[in-house]
């Protein structure tokens, strides 16, 4: 490590205390009603955050909203899909998440439908 790189990094990731938060964030599953934040977005924790989900949402970069921050800087997921995204399959989640993300980026209120995959055979 240079001078430069030295200088310019935070200490708390010198330290090593970057890893430990991270660790600590994959440990704790939120609470009901607990706000969850990633890139300018967020969504309330509701009944249905299983630990598998809660795993996947920290490894996409999703983490539990510090009391320090406003939560009003940050645009909300639709409610209604991320009821979805809690209820739906392993499968699902990405395809979910993506709709509520275009959905909140959009500025639509209006409701989006997402068709059910369930598989239909004809025989």
């Amino acid at each position: 490590m240079d001078w430069s790189t030295l200088f310019s990094t935070p200490i708390s990731e010198l330290l090593g205390r970057k890893k430990e938060q991270q660790r600590r964030r994959v440990a704790s599953k939120p609470a009901i009603g607990a706000t969850l934040c990633c890139a300018g977005l967020r969504m309330t924790v509701q009944a249905g955050l299983s630990d598998d989900l809660w795993q996947w949402l920290v490894k996409l970069g999703w983490r539990e909203l510090q009391p320090r921050e406003n939560r009003l800087n940050f645009k909300p997921l639709p409610t209604a899909l991320v009821t979805r995204l809690f209820d739906c399959r392993e499968e699902d989640r990405e395809r979910v998440l993506l709709a509520a993300i275009r959905q909140a980026a959009s500025g639509s209120s209006t409701r989006v439908v997402m068709p059910d995959r369930a598989e239909s055979r004809v025989n």
